[in-house]
């Protein structure tokens, strides 16, 4: 029995991290996360926050409040270059973006690093914010007393050296604060942290949440002109201007929202695939990371994974798309094929056209969905499509073995 056992082979690939983080699948799910992530942040932004709530508003009222208080002697310390403050639209958030996408980044490079050099850097950050903020302060007022030789409390001039290292880090907090999300998720992502891509989608989710609870009608009308500034989505739909195949079937705001729920998806898939793979190959007994048949069947659910969140994502876009245009899709179908006014004036209702008819809409879609399913069988057609697939593979990967025939014994 043990001459029938095969000694198990090595390859020079295995599933070390080392060698595994290098991977062009992982680094593609992390490319797709870390874009997914930006374009999502963009599209909040842009959608919500742009010339209402953004941090350039909030960063030009605490420079006229430091302008107005101090006689002009201070001003915001960071660059309009910096800030975006002057730019339209997305150009506000582009230098900010980057130097948040770096600092996750730095974050991401410093959590790798073993805890004694962890510690000196963090001990290090910390005596140098602690001497930029009162590192003049008390440098020029122990000057002054041993020049004096007068033991008193400090003057009003040098208690005003604090007003820029103070300004500094309060700009610094408002730029921190509005790119949370950016910041947090470059962390999770390329440092593997899924406490920091929790902390990006949660950041953002209640975001979401609480702009839709103040941009409530009642609510906002409550706020006065501070409500009035903020961006809400009109309960009119609206005329549809996005659609497939020249056929609209949603407005623009309405895409919006899908690209961000189909973002935040990608981008919470991507970097906790990255997180749930590795972690898997880690936890792997050492023969079987060296293991060439470990290693072809972690290539295989790093490819597919690829190709289902590229297909289903999609497909769920579309089919979101669809469901949200699909009364209208089934009355210009009856319109065209009727020529009935029935038709036009359902679709022109009042029911129709405010945010409840899209719940109608879709309830119709699943309506038709599940009724289809038993004209069409999905679960086998899938299951065809699959052991196709897998049929493919296997042919490509297994050798062809050579069999001779012996000749007839006359």
């Amino acid at each position: 029995m043990a001459e029938d056992v095969a000694i198990q082979a090595e390859g020079q690939r295995t599933l070390h991290l080392k060698m595994l983080r290098k991977q062009w699948q992982i680094v593609t799910l992390q490319v797709i996360a870390t874009v997914s992530l930006v374009w999502m942040y963009l599209e909040v932004f842009q959608t919500y926050v742009v010339g209402s709530i953004d941090h350039t508003m909030l960063l030009s009222l605490f420079d006229q409040f430091l302008d107005i208080n101090s006689n002009g002697e201070h001003r915001v310390p960071l660059g309009d270059w910096v800030t975006g403050i002057g730019n339209e639209g997305l150009g506000r958030t582009y230098m900010p973006l980057i130097l948040g996408m770096l600092l996750g980044g730095g974050m991401a490079y410093l959590s790798f690093q073993n805890v004694t050099t962890q510690r000196r850097i963090k001990l290090g950050f910390m005596i140098t914010l602690m001497v930029i903020l009162v590192g003049r302060l008390l440098l020029g007022w122990a000057w002054d007393m041993l020049y004096n030789w007068d033991f008193r409390a400090p003057s009003d001039a040098q208690w005003d050296t604090l007003v820029a290292p103070i300004s500094f880090v309060i700009s610094i907090g408002i730029l921190a604060f509005y790119f949370l999300p950016i910041i947090m998720g470059a962390k999770g992502i390329w440092g593997l942290s899924r406490r920091a891509v929790a902390w990006a989608i949660g950041f953002t989710l209640i975001f979401l949440a609480i702009h839709a609870i103040l941009t409530f009608p009642i609510i906002q009308s409550q706020l006065g002109a501070v409500g009035g500034q903020l961006i809400s989505l009109e309960t009119q739909i609206g005329e549809p201007t996005v659609g497939l195949f020249g056929y609209d079937m949603i407005s623009s705001e309405q895409f919006s929202l899908i690209m961000i729920a189909i973002l935040l998806m990608i981008f919470q898939e991507s970097a906790f695939a990255v997180i749930r793979y590795l972690e898997y190959a880690y936890k792997l007994p050492e023969s079987c990371k060296k293991d060439p048949e470990y290693v072809r069947q972690m290539d295989n659910i790093l490819t597919g994974h690829l190709w289902h969140t590229g297909i289903i994502l999609g497909a769920t876009g579309l089919a979101t798309m669809v469901a949200l245009g699909f009364h209208r899709m089934l009355l210009d179908m009856v319109e065209g094929i009727t020529g009935s006014q029935w038709a036009a004036q359902v679709s022109e209702s009042i029911e129709l056209q405010l945010t409840y008819g899209l719940v109608i809409s879709a309830l119709l879609f699943i309506s038709f969905m599940a009724a289809l399913r038993f004209i069409v069988p999905w679960q086998r057609v899938a299951v065809l499509i699959e052991s196709i697939k897998a049929g493919r593979g296997e042919k490509a990967t297994t050798p062809e073995v050579k069999t001779y025939e012996e000749p007839l014994l006359q």
